[in-house]
């Protein structure tokens, strides 16, 4: 019998594209194959959780789903995701400021974002089929999908599960899982990037970006019983030519700069750091004697990791003069658009560099044919 398969997608913004990109190489690998791909377990965080919450709403045909996913990406603009018109930014500007200089009389505190991302809820309504993922689960098509985000009042990773009511809970400290029928409201929380989008009510809390806090996403559809899992990252895993110029050009650090080293580590380290920990564990497993196997619960788990071979912050840059006007002024204000490759990465909503990352992403499927059609195959 088959080994019940996790797909773990991570966060990153316009970063998501990338993902597509692999999901259509293991389509047309699965096809050539002629092994069906099966995620029972499908657990996304930011961007990752639009891509998963999308997959599970057509998981009785995972080629269409792909196919659906592949055209929304090429497809996306900026104005789907947040608003850019003049009235909009001059108002969140203005609070902004009201805010940072009265603040103190008032007893407020600045807007909660930079952005106003009221397009994006449209949009993720829009292309999202909710009473799909229950059938599916129903049907047996899926087992389980994961939303997670982070609850700003008491800094908890919360995953949000949709699936059979037999699936296991979890509250390990800062890591908690609460049963939910997975709506817009929660794909929302787990794509607040912080300071950038707004926080987003779900139920009477306030929640943000998942990968806030989440130092292993991988764990989810693990706790859930997957036996082999598929990661995706999104960032290039040797060092970038950004990095290699900040170390030949020592000077102090711009805010951008230094925005974009926060936010990397916010939404795009913990993935390779759990990575890191899923293959110690395996090596620890593999060492135990078989005799004693059942004196121990640690079992080695097939996992197989893809990450960009290109550096999509490097790519960001060549294209940014595509976002739209104002965003750049207001980069330039925080150091060079360079400095802000990363920041630009994550808010690049634009046809032609999605479409750029999806074929990255496609490449990147097809150099990792075989590990992939082993992964289906277990």
């Amino acid at each position: 019998m088959a080994k019940k398969m996790g797909l773990v997608l991570s966060g990153g913004g316009a970063r998501g594209a990338y993902q597509v990109g692999i999901l259509a190489a293991v389509k047309d690998i699965a096809q050539q194959s002629g092994l069906p791909p099966r995620f029972d377990y499908l657990s996304g965080v930011s961007a990752g959780a639009i891509n998963a919450s999308s997959l599970a709403s057509n998981a009785h045909d995972f080629n269409a789903s792909v196919d659906n996913l592949v055209k929304l990406w090429s497809n996306l603009t900026i104005d789907q995701v947040f608003s850019t018109n003049p009235l909009t930014m001059g108002r969140i500007g203005f609070q902004w400021m009201k805010d940072l200089s009265l603040g103190s009389l008032t007893g407020t505190t600045p807007g909660g974002s930079l952005l106003d991302t009221t397009p994006l809820r449209q949009m993720i309504h829009q292309n999202m089929d909710y009473a799909k993922v229950e059938q599916n689960i129903k049907d047996g098509h899926l087992t389980a999908l994961a939303v997670t985000s982070v609850d700003y009042a008491n800094s908890t990773t919360v995953t949000f599960v949709q699936g059979h009511e037999s699936l296991p809970t979890w509250d390990k400290g800062r890591k908690r899982s609460e049963k939910a029928a997975i709506s817009t409201e929660h794909i929302m929380a787990s794509s607040a990037i912080p300071l950038l989008f707004p926080p987003i009510q779900v139920n009477d809390r306030f929640h943000g970006d998942g990968s806030v806090r989440n130092h292993a996403p991988c764990s989810p559809v693990i706790y859930l019983g997957a036996e082999k899992l598929l990661v995706i990252g999104v960032r290039k895993q040797s060092t970038t030519a950004h990095e290699r110029r900040a170390v030949e050009n020592q000077i102090s650090p711009s805010v951008a700069r230094v925005m974009n080293t926060i936010l990397n580590g916010v939404l795009l380290d913990a993935i390779e750091q759990d990575i890191d920990r899923l293959k110690r564990l395996n090596e620890y497993a593999m060492a135990i004697p078989p005799e004693q196997h059942h004196k121990v619960a640690l079992r080695p788990l097939d996992y197989l990791f893809i990450s960009p071979s290109a550096d999509i912050g490097e790519m960001a840059i060549h294209k940014a003069h595509k976002l739209p006007r104002i965003i750049r002024y207001l980069l330039k204000g925080l150091g060079s658009l360079e400095d802000a490759s990363e920041i630009i990465s994550y808010l690049l909503f634009e046809p032609s560099f999605c479409s750029d990352l999806i074929e990255i992403g496609y490449q990147d499927g097809l150099a990792h044919k075989e590990q992939i059609a082993q992964l289906l195959s277990k």
